[in-house]
């Protein structure tokens, strides 16, 4: 199967109206130009089409006067539902607020002494007292809030991500996952982040999802065709900021470069001797999980071509018609990817298969039920697929009193031996996120019977876990 082909769009696919040809070499990300439109229901973000109404407003003749009589604090845009969190934190790191709170204790105590001139001191400095405790109290709240709530913000803070990251970042510390410990999660449904791949890459997760839709010969990056917009599509939320990382992790640093007395000398990284994402764990593979949501037949070639950045500097996990070879990113299909598609080149193959973990089963003896999916089995092994997943609300069910059944652990247990016996990697996605202590409870089962990667809504919560206990 050709790797390196785009696929075509049939006449009859909706949500894909695109202008112009795509240069099948390139692999830049898509230019606001370059698509007329999404879908019906999304033909712009919600976000853009306020700031045209906004333009629109301030623009127009007979709307002058409202801009004159209202004040001006109340003419600030109100931020985008997609402006990052840090972008807004880091403007209101620019407020002097030291400043601020020593002018109005001066201006208290100033207007305090004009008005209670005549009261005795005692009762005037115990009011003023009250007054300058409930302003401590007032700015310390407004201190506090400026402060990024969870490790994994700070990170990214320090990492200089003020801005919604869209696009490869050129300006990552050379060692800016020096001491982040690598963790076997999933992040799932990571393009809701806050700045996706980096909050789990800050967290340790060596695994993120991306849910792709098929538009032309562009994927964009949604959980559904009317949160699709033409700024978030699989090349500017991951391909690009990956291969940003990657270059920055196996670039020489400018001490060696500079020693040398001529650049033919210059030290370039081997094949065999490239470091990973993480620098506690340079050898570990970050995990692309590539959600299918339209047409596989369709969609495999296109994500097959916009690997090619990754394919051409050697850094993916692949097949090579013998045995499996490691690479700083292996890519998993699931969703609507067609099995037999993914595996009909016999000789080559850089992508894999999320299995269906129902299907797999391990224990012995085995149920009677159980011997035909057993049997089906089979065909996935470890030279097609990597994970092996399923829902854990449809495949275990749900949980009486807050805690699984003995019989609900012995399915989990067999079916991650099955999948073990096959070398894949069991995930059960759907688990239960609320109350906390039956996430915790769940997570600490799968966790003990050897899951291959848990999978992650709270990020903060995993990062906290005590996993080498």
């Amino acid at each position: 199967m050709t790797t390196n082909q785009p696929a075509s769009s049939p006449s009859g696919q909706i949500n894909g109206v695109i202008d112009g040809q795509r240069d099948p070499h390139s692999l830049r990300a898509i230019s606001p130009d370059r698509v007329s439109a999404l879908s019906n229901e999304s033909a712009t973000s919600i976000d853009n089409l306020a700031g045209q109404r906004g333009s629109l407003g301030k623009s127009h003749p007979n709307l002058s006067w409202m801009t004159a009589v209202i004040p001006r604090v109340f003419q600030r845009p109100r931020p985008s539902r997609t402006s990052s969190a840090f972008a807004r934190w880091k403007g209101k790191q620019r407020r002097p607020l030291p400043k601020m709170l020593s002018y109005a204790i001066t201006a208290t105590i100033a207007v305090m002494s004009v008005i209670f001139a005549p009261v005795q001191k005692a009762a005037l400095l115990m009011f003023m007292s009250s007054v300058l405790a409930s302003l401590l109290i007032y700015y310390i709240v407004q201190l506090r809030s400026l402060i990024p709530p969870s490790d994994i913000q700070k990170t990214i803070v320090s990492w200089g991500l003020g801005d919604y990251p869209t696009q490869s970042v050129p300006k990552l510390p050379a060692d800016f996952s020096r001491d982040i410990a690598t963790i076997p999660c999933h992040s799932h449904n990571d393009y809701w982040r806050h700045v996706p791949l980096y909050d789990a890459l800050a967290a340790g997760c060596t695994s993120v999802e991306a849910d792709v839709w098929l538009m032309g010969n562009d994927l964009f990056v949604g959980h559904s065709r009317k949160s699709l917009t033409k700024e978030r599509t699989l090349e500017s939320l991951y391909i690009d900021p990956i291969v940003s990382i990657l270059t920055i992790q196996n670039t020489p640093s400018q001490a060696i470069t500079e020693n040398r007395t001529s650049s033919s000398s210059r030290i370039l990284p081997s094949t065999t001797n490239l470091n990973g994402v993480f620098d506690t764990s340079p050898k570990t593979p970050l995990t692309l999980l590539i959600d299918m949501k339209t047409d596989g037949a369709l969609t495999l070639p296109a994500v097959l071509e916009h690997l090619e950045p990754f394919r051409s500097r050697g850094w993916l996990t692949h097949f090579d018609g013998s045995a499996v070879v490691p690479g700083l990113i292996t890519v998993v299909g699931t969703g609507n990817t067609p099995f037999d598609l993914l595996v009909a080149n016999t000789t080559y193959r850089d992508m894999f298969y999320d299995a269906p973990l129902d299907e797999l089963w391990g224990d012995s003896p085995t149920p009677i039920n159980d011997y035909v999916n057993l049997l089906i089995g089979t065909k996935y092994t470890a030279e097609n697929s990597y994970y092996a997943s399923v829902s854990f609300q449809e495949e275990i069910g749900s949980l009486w009193h807050g805690m699984l059944t003995p019989q609900q652990v012995l399915k989990i247990r067999g079916q991650v031996k099955g999948a073990e016996e096959r070398g894949l990697k069991a995930r059960y996605w759907d688990t239960p996120g609320w109350p906390v202590g039956r996430r915790d409870h769940v997570w600490d089962v799968l966790v003990r019977e050897g899951v291959g990667s848990l999978n992650v809504d709270n990020l903060e919560a995993a990062k906290q876990r005590n996993w080498g206990g």
